[in-house]
Formats: structure tokens, sequence, C-alpha cells
């Protein structure tokens, strides 16, 4: 057995388009990439980081060292991270909450920024690497721009630490802007307040600001989320501070429905469902309206049929079947 690091590993994943290659999150920061098919046997220290709060990568001293490079994040505990979907991107949130978005191949912070309050828990891409979902300590879900390197939305509905976020990319969008481009995305969050929360996300309905107010003033606002909108865009590496409350369009939930007894820890949209699994070991799996229903006048109405009404299927890891 290999031993890296004596820290609490806090998540672990895959490298999208890179066989065998995956990437390990520990709580003291650190992030270590390893190769499948390398044995280990060699040397696998590192060099002593010099500054804790400062980024930095270091590589294996040796072609046979497993892992292959560590990546120093952060002081104190990664969270979570997750890669965008063709693996160019890796995003990391952490106890000190910020997320952080890394140009994965150059291994180059690109921006990020701060929660309103406390650590962040979890992280999550849209398919096409526009959008990244942030949640934590705050309650809130947070809607990240990669183009505007800005928080573009709040999502308020939870009573509790936000602890899992997904975009559902198995949703099409009922409108088109005529480019193919994608213009309303769905996502759901849990929380330990033991809610399931949908929301749709309306690329023209986002209203940014476009530069601080002073003192007094107001601020100037712009629709959509276009780069070419803002006065200027921030230095690559830049770490945005906590925005003002004010400055931050909120958005609400389609549905939030009560969808299990203890915190729950994440979820998970299929194809023909969306899981959701808490921190006892309760997983549930709610299944998707069938294809006569699936072009209800509400889209609401379907989402609530969907939870509430159709048959689940409930199971707990290592244990008997869940009793509802």
């Amino acid at each position: 057995m290999l031993v890296v690091s004596t820290s609490r590993c806090t998540s672990i994943a895959w490298v999208p388009g890179a066989e065998g290659a995956f990437v390990v999150a520990h709580a003291d920061g650190n992030l270590y990439v390893y190769e499948k098919n390398k044995d280990g046997a060699a040397d696998s220290s590192f060099p002593v980081i010099k500054d804790q709060t400062q980024f930095s990568v270091a590589h294996a001293r040796y072609s046979k060292s497993n892992p292959i490079a560590r990546w120093h994040i952060c002081q104190g505990s990664i969270n979570s991270f997750a890669f965008s979907m063709d693996g160019t991107y890796l995003a990391t949130v952490g106890r000190d909450g910020v997320l952080r978005v890394f140009d994965y191949s150059k291994e180059q912070l690109i921006c990020g920024g701060k929660s309103y309050y406390g650590a962040l828990l979890c992280c999550a891409w849209s398919m096409d690497a526009k959008y990244i979902l942030t949640g934590g300590e705050d309650d809130l879900v947070q809607v990240w721009s990669m183009e505007d390197r800005k928080v573009v939305a709040w999502g308020e509905g939870h009573n509790s630490w936000v602890s899992g976020v997904a975009f559902d990319s198995y949703w099409s969008s009922p409108n088109s802007d005529g480019t193919g481009e994608t213009v309303m995305y769905r996502f759901g969050s849990v929380g330990q307040d033991t809610q399931l929360l949908l929301w749709d996300l309306e690329k023209d309905e986002i209203v940014v600001p476009l530069r601080r107010c002073p003192p007094g003033g107001s601020p100037t606002y712009s629709t959509g989320s276009q780069s070419a909108h803002w006065d200027n865009v921030s230095p690559l590496g830049t770490l945005q501070p906590a925005p003002s409350m004010r400055d931050v369009p909120k958005i609400s939930p389609l549905v939030a429905h009560r969808v299990h007894t203890e915190p729950l820890s994440g979820l998970l949209f299929t194809q023909e469902s969306v899981l959701t699994v808490c921190r006892e070991g309760n997983i549930k799996i709610w299944m998707r309206p069938g294809v006569a229903e699936s072009q209800p006048s509400n889209s609401e109405t379907l989402l609530s049929t969907s939870l509430k009404d159709k048959p689940l299927v409930s199971s707990k890891v290592g244990s008997s079947s869940y009793k509802q």
C-alpha cells in the first residue's frame, strides 16, 4: 500500500480524456495526480512547501514515481473538486471559502472567488464549461460565469449548508436562440436541511453589475453574460473578494422538496432518474416522468409530479432497504 499523505482524503476523480490518470484531494490542501499503470516503487517524496498560502506545483523526481505531481491548492482542506467535461479545466473549493479554477494541462490558476460566508463544500460544471455551481456554509447556491470570471447569480432557498450541486445534462432547454447555444440550464442542489431543490438558469434573465458602485451611488447593470459588457476583465489568476449581497442577482428554485429525514450529502442526474443520498447512507432514486407526460404545459407541475407522485426506489448501502 502506498502512503503519500497522512491527511484525510476528501475527493477523488478520473481525469477526463487522460486514460489511467486520476486525482486525489486531501484535507491538508494538497491534490495529487496519479497514473494507474505506475507501481509507485520509486521515491514519491516532494519538496517542502515554502508558502502554505500560495498555489504551487511540484513534479516527481523520477519518471516511475507515483504520484507524478503534487498541487498545493490552499491552506486548509480541499472539500471538493470537479473537472470540466473535456478535462480542460479543474475547479476546487475549500475550507477557506474560495473557488479556484485551473487550466489543468498548463497547471495554471485562471480565476476564482470567495464565498459570501464560510467554507465551500461542493462544485459542479455545466456541460459546456460556461458555468460553475458551488454550495457551502452560507446556504447559497453560487453560479459562477467563466466568461465573466464572476458570480452572476445566487440561488436562495436552502435553510442550511448546501452539500451537493449538479447540472442536469439530460434536460433539454425548451427554448433556443437559433444558434444551437444553450440559453437555459437546469440544475439541482441538496443540503443539510434535507431538501432537494431544482432550479432553472436563463442567460437572458441574469442581470450582472458592471462595476462596484461608489458610496451612496447606484450600481450599473447589464443584462446577459457577455464579457464585452464589462469595463475590464480581471488579470489571469485573480481571486475575487466576496461580492456584496446587493451586487448579485438572486434566483429562486422551481421546486423545493424534503426528500430524506437526515442531512443530504449529494445528488446525481441520470437519463431516467435523480439520485439523492444522505449522510446515513440512504440512497433514493426518483424516477423522471414517462415519455407520455414529458410535454406538460407547466414545467413546475412536471417537476412536482416527478418528485411526489412517481414511484421511487430506496436502499441503504450495506443494510436493509429504507422504509418510507
